[in-house]
């Protein structure tokens, strides 16, 4: 429930963030493995994910849902790395290594030279730490970027008139225009009358509001 909690309390772009990273991290890091390690292809390499062992060299597209989970709960460790410590990539780099060693201690695969503090990490290793921070921060940029920008535009709306009507109105403005002594368009009454009507209903509404109260 707590979980569920942060989540929403973290937003929409949080979320994508989040996507966008774990999904990029995990295929970048498979690239590097095969990479340095060719003989690695097609061959499983089985990591503890949620309790179940599962084979972590394989895309993002065909890796197992528990291995995806783990790879997006350190992309939410990273994601709060980064709102923490917005200008400070070193604490922020210990807080992402802090959440690793919480997330792996029951790994029985992994490096026990990887548990140390983050202060007695070689600077290889700090590095890894260091690139979450500033790929998360990469992440949130690019979603910022493909965010829509301010509210949707409204579809133009239409109203539709009967002859009856636009004469009479087509008329007013005839008359006003006179009294006035400068142009009035029978579209200005239309909208002065729709603005009228809209500010009426919005005043009965509030008055019914404050009743209902």
């Amino acid at each position: 429930m707590a979980a569920k909690a942060k989540k929403q309390k973290r937003g929409r772009l949080a979320e994508a963030a989040v996507d966008y990273f774990a999904a990029r991290s995990h295929d970048a890091w498979r690239r590097n493995l095969l990479k340095a390690q060719p003989e690695q292809k097609g061959t499983p390499r089985m990591r503890l994910r949620g309790g179940v062992m599962v084979d972590v060299n394989q895309p993002w597209t065909k890796l197992h849902p528990k291995a995806k989970a783990d790879n997006k709960q350190a992309a939410y460790d990273a994601y709060d790395a980064v709102k923490k410590f917005p200008n400070d990539q070193e604490a922020a780099a210990e807080y992402v290594h802090q959440r690793w060693i919480k997330r792996n201690k029951g790994d029985p695969n992994q490096p026990k030279a990887l548990f140390k503090p983050y202060a007695g990490l070689p600077e290889v290793e700090k590095d890894k730490d260091r690139a979450h921070v500033d790929n998360m921060k990469k992440a949130l940029a690019a979603v910022r970027k493909d965010a829509p920008k301010g509210k949707a535009k409204r579809a133009a709306a239409t109203v539709t008139v009967d002859a009856k009507a636009w004469r009479r109105l087509t008329s007013a403005a005839r008359q006003l225009s006179t009294a006035l002594g400068r142009p009035v368009q029978p579209e200005a009454l239309l909208a002065a009358g729709m603005e009228a009507m809209a500010a009426v209903c919005e005043a009965i509404a509030s008055e019914a509001r404050a009743t209902k109260t």
